[in-house]
């Protein structure tokens, strides 16, 4: 940064010295005539020393010997610069009339020296002279002596042989090279108000500038100056404004000129535009001027808010490009013309009116509920209300259908137009199917009781490429055994019937099967059923009643069967007569401990030689006598259990396989369905 201060002022003193920044050489010595000896009489003898402008010669004695006399009139050496007379030298010390050298340096006041040496027709001693060196030095024009002005206005530069001065921001260099002239022109103001100010308020304003400001405001406005502080603008007594001038300007009119020191009236001009003008010559001290500018416009009503509405901003009156927005209170919308509008903001106009009318806040109206499926639902407030703070009662249908747990039921119109439940959702409640109840409570298959209708209203049949069993879960999947349906691979052909008794009767709901999910670790072998589950998802949800009713799925954490629990399987499998019942048939099972049961198919093989296989996903019932046992045609059913806490009905297996129908000494197997409650929820969960 130095290197670069450096170069920028050699380049400024080679341009305004020249080629030659140095002055020439200018030095040396000056003697009286025959110095050091005694010098003579009637003797004149003169010098002129000249250096380069810029310079100036400095000048100084090392010897002065000359005759004493009153006010120098005898012998003297006299120094001129220009006309000016520097000093007339005698004697050898200064007296109070008469002036010696000593140690004195002597300095021209420009460029050039005139040193004049004289001695008279006699002396009565002998006086050797002078001695005197001189030689330029450099002018420092930027050092201002006491009381004198500045050579410039803001920054003087000195260098070698010269100087230059500059400006401070905001300011240019006037032609004259000294003084500094404000940059103070075609500044536009469009704020509707503002402050303009001479430059350098309050300090005194700069000279040789003219200054020209323009406030320039939309149609409609009109501009008014107000003068403020101190006004101080050079005058003369007896002619107007005739050095430093301010004029005001606008379309229709021209104020002024201003100067003096008496603060000008408050001006409304009337008009949107408004030029400043100010003009200011080579001289005068004065502070100059501060105007403030605001603005005002033609006023619009006072807007008077709806009931229910509130304004903002409020204020005592609206003009020209002023507005206000219109809110509503909690529960009211802001409307116009019957439709609903996300805001409002309304605009002063330059004629005084309003650029649209004012809305209105309409109570928000959330409409009918949404039919709520397998339930209803009823209006608390008189009236069938539906807007704002308004109350309804949704329920389900009892008795076959419950709210899901965390929803009342109860909604409320909210602020935003929709029904919202006590815990501020939007969403409708869901009413899920009862499950594990029987409408007909069942009294105390090969040795089995014919069913009655409602005992049994999870029980699916399924008739496909076999007969087979299932149980309803929920109100669009039926449960099943996997054996039972892997081979069916159209399912449009699988008939899917609920809510009825009678094998071959034509009244029952019918459903369709939109797709089958076999467990993936089932694999078809007459020896090894594990993992013989499968899920039915429906096309359409079943309409649950008193005959077609959902069986619950185990409880997790308390429904592990144990042996001697009792369950009822029931299906239309073969009889003991070894032919499909006709009507659904049901019979009560005791649970077998796993090791009885292993032990009785120990050493049993298939009708292939194949031995068979008993894992823990599997569950035995029947009674060592035999006599009581679900069989062919029966596969799928389910295998159901009370839950003696909750008192419903759950699905504890599926009947999956065995050897004959009850026969002594064997026992049916069924799907342990505990063991598969994730399987099963996440495959109803990722298919719902």
């Amino acid at each position: 940064m130095g290197f670069l201060r450096l170069s920028f002022l050699l380049a400024m003193v080679l341009q305004q010295a020249g080629s030659h920044p140095w002055p020439e050489a200018v030095f040396g010595r000056l003697t009286s005539p025959g110095f050091p000896e005694v010098y003579p009489n009637n003797k004149e003898q003169s010098w002129n020393l000249t250096a380069r402008p810029g310079y100036r010669i400095r000048l100084y004695f090392t010897h002065f010997n000359l005759e004493l006399s009153y006010l120098c009139e005898y012998d003297f050496v006299k120094l001129y610069s220009g006309d000016k007379l520097l000093a007339t030298l005698c004697g050898q010390e200064s007296t109070d009339t008469e002036q010696a050298p000593g140690n004195h340096t002597f300095r021209s006041v420009g460029s050039s020296l005139r040193v004049a040496f004289r001695s008279d027709y006699s002396n009565e001693k002998d006086f050797t002279g002078f001695e005197a060196f001189y030689a330029a030095e450099d002018i420092d024009e930027c050092e201002v002596p006491p009381g004198a002005d500045p050579i410039c206005d803001h920054h003087c530069h000195n260098y070698l042989g010269g100087f230059y001065c500059s400006c401070r921001v905001g300011f240019r260099l006037h032609k004259d090279k000294r003084t500094c002239s404000a940059q103070c022109s075609g500044q536009v103001f469009t704020e509707r108000s503002g402050v303009i100010m001479s430059p350098a308020y309050p300090q005194a304003y700069p000279k040789l500038s003219s200054c020209s400001y323009s406030i320039q405001l939309e149609d409609g406005f009109s501009v008014i100056l107000e003068f403020e502080d101190s006004f101080d603008v050079e005058t003369h007594p007896e002619t107007l404004c005739p050095y430093d001038v301010l004029k005001i300007k606008t379309d229709k009119k021209e104020y002024g000129p201003f100067c003096g020191q008496t603060l000008p009236p408050q001006i409304n001009t009337r008009s949107h535009t408004v030029t400043i003008t100010f003009i200011t010559d080579d001289s005068g001290d004065q502070t100059g001027w501060k105007i403030r500018y605001r603005s005002t416009a033609q006023p619009c009503p006072n807007p008077i808010p709806p009931p229910h509405g509130r304004i903002t901003p409020v204020q005592p009156k609206y003009i020209m490009k002023e507005h206000f927005s219109l809110s509503c209170e909690t529960g009211y919308v802001l409307s116009k013309d019957g439709r609903i509008l996300e805001s409002f903001t309304a605009v002063c106009q330059k004629d005084g009116t309003w650029d649209q009318a004012m809305p209105k806040c309409s109570i928000v109206d959330c409409g009918l509920p949404d039919v709520l499926l397998n339930g209803q639902v009823i209006f608390i407030t008189d009236g069938e209300v539906t807007t704002y703070e308004a109350v309804i009662q949704y329920s389900c249908k009892d008795p076959f259908y419950t709210m899901k747990m965390n929803n009342d039921g109860k909604y409320r119109c909210g602020a935003d137009g929709f029904w919202k439940s006590s815990k501020g959702e939007n969403s409708l409640p869901v009413c899920e199917p009862v499950c594990g109840v029987a409408s007909q409570r069942m009294a105390r298959i090969l040795g089995g009781s014919k069913a009655k209708l409602g005992e049994f209203p999870w029980q699916v049949m399924l008739l496909g490429e076999a007969l087979a069993g299932g149980a309803l879960l929920y109100d669009n999947w039926v449960l099943t055994a996997a054996h039972a349906i892997h081979e069916q691979r159209d399912l449009s052909s699988l008939e899917i019937k609920m809510g009825v008794l009678k094998r071959l009767s034509p009244h029952y709901t019918e459903a369709q099967a939109e797709a089958v999910f076999i467990h993936e670790g089932y694999t078809y072998d007459e020896a090894n059923f594990d993992n013989d589950i499968a899920l039915i998802k429906l096309k359409n949800r079943v309409e649950i009643n008193r005959n077609v009713t959902p069986i619950c799925l185990p409880r997790k954490n308390g429904t592990h069967l144990k042996a001697n629990n009792l369950g009822v399987v029931s299906g239309w499998g073969r009889t003991e007569k070894a032919f499909k019942a006709q009507n659904l048939m049901y019979v009560e099972l005791p649970v077998v401990d796993q090791q009885t049961c292993l032990a009785a198919f120990e050493n049993k093989k298939t009708p292939g030689g194949k031995p068979l296989i008993l894992t823990d996903n599997m569950i035995c019932a029947g009674f060592q006598s035999g006599g009581k046992d679900s069989c062919s045609g029966d596969s799928g059913g389910p295998l159901v259990f009370l839950d003696q806490e909750t008192k419903k009905w759950f699905v504890g297996g599926i009947v999956s396989w065995g050897l004959g129908c009850g026969e002594a000494n064997q026992y049916g197997v069924y799907t342990n369905v505990v063991n598969y409650i994730p399987w099963i929820e996440n495959i109803i969960l990722s298919n719902s």
